[in-house]
């Protein structure tokens, strides 16, 4: 497969996962949507309700004192809003400013991080409004079950020590007469020694890297694009230690390619394109005893 397939079927990888996520969200912010329709139109049927009672008293009063009676107006249901929905959506509309603007920043970040390293660039989405609106107040759904669990398991452990605290009697300890001997001499006992050995992996020497990089060199010279065994020429230490695969790694340069071995022996890594691809030896042609 060439290097151009392999980032066709990436970048496809990539966009059937963002369908997948986006078909998700679309079905979260369709059931979060009826919901909130279901509430509004309860609180705009409370409202009309109240609103026609507190007309009908007004329009008696004005008719009892001859004045001329002007009611309440009663806006249409897509065009009233409680005074909490008020209050949300100027929240949520500033929390999406700032979300779009986090988003836009990253993109950018990324898509320079791409064009440096030749790469496809694939951008994240910016959701409406509208989607961050419902994915925001699913998650904050989500957050409010999770503190309810933490707080009544909080409260279950309080409740548990306060009935341990209670039902506890303090026993006076009893001293034993055997560790003194009928002389008054203080009683002898043995050092403690522990019978298990360390079995910890040690670090191993920059000399001991370079001889497990030589042996890999020498089973694995073809796959790391050489003409030839380059196990006896010049390997060279860099002079710095890396971390990858989170295991601090010596780093050697032989024939213009980079190398890195674990301090511990566990791996080898061969750097290409970026990426560091483990290797490992075959056992046979054993370079050292």
């Amino acid at each position: 497969m060439t290097k151009e397939e392999k980032q066709t079927k990436k970048i496809e990888k990539k966009e059937a996962k963002l369908a997948k996520k986006e078909a998700k969200t679309e079905k979260q912010i369709a059931k979060a949507q009826a919901k909130a329709d279901k509430k509004h139109k309860k609180d705009y049927d409370k409202f009309v309700k109240d609103t026609e009672k507190k007309n009908a008293k007004l329009q008696q009063k004005a008719t009892s004192d001859g004045k001329e009676f002007v009611p309440i107006a009663i806006p249409a249901i897509d065009e009233y809003q409680t005074k909490s929905e008020i209050k949300t959506a100027k929240a949520t509309h500033k929390a999406y400013l700032k979300y779009v603007k986090k988003i836009d920043k990253k993109n950018a970040k990324m898509e320079k991080k791409c064009a440096k390293k030749g790469k496809p660039f694939v951008p994240i989405q910016v959701p409406d409004e509208e989607e961050f609106a419902n994915s925001t107040a699913n998650e904050n759904k989500a957050g409010k079950i999770i503190l309810m669990i933490i707080l009544l398991l909080l409260i279950w452990f309080l409740i548990y020590f306060m009935i341990m605290y209670i039902n506890y009697q303090y026993v006076a300890p009893v001293a034993d007469e055997t560790t003194t001997s009928s002389a008054g001499a203080a009683a002898e006992y043995e050092t403690y020694s522990n019978p298990h050995e360390i079995t910890t992996t040690p670090n191993y020497s920059i000399a001991d890297a370079k001889r497990l990089l030589q042996q890999t060199l020498r089973d694995n010279w073809s796959d790391c694009g050489y003409s030839s065994d380059p196990s006896s020429g010049s390997i060279s230490f860099n002079n710095s230690i890396e971390t990858i695969n989170s295991a601090e790694c010596y780093m050697f340069t032989c024939g213009g390619k980079t190398f890195a071995v674990a301090i511990n022996l566990s791996a080898v890594y061969y750097c290409h394109n970026g990426e560091y691809t483990p290797l490992s030896f075959n056992n046979t042609d054993i370079l050292f005893d």
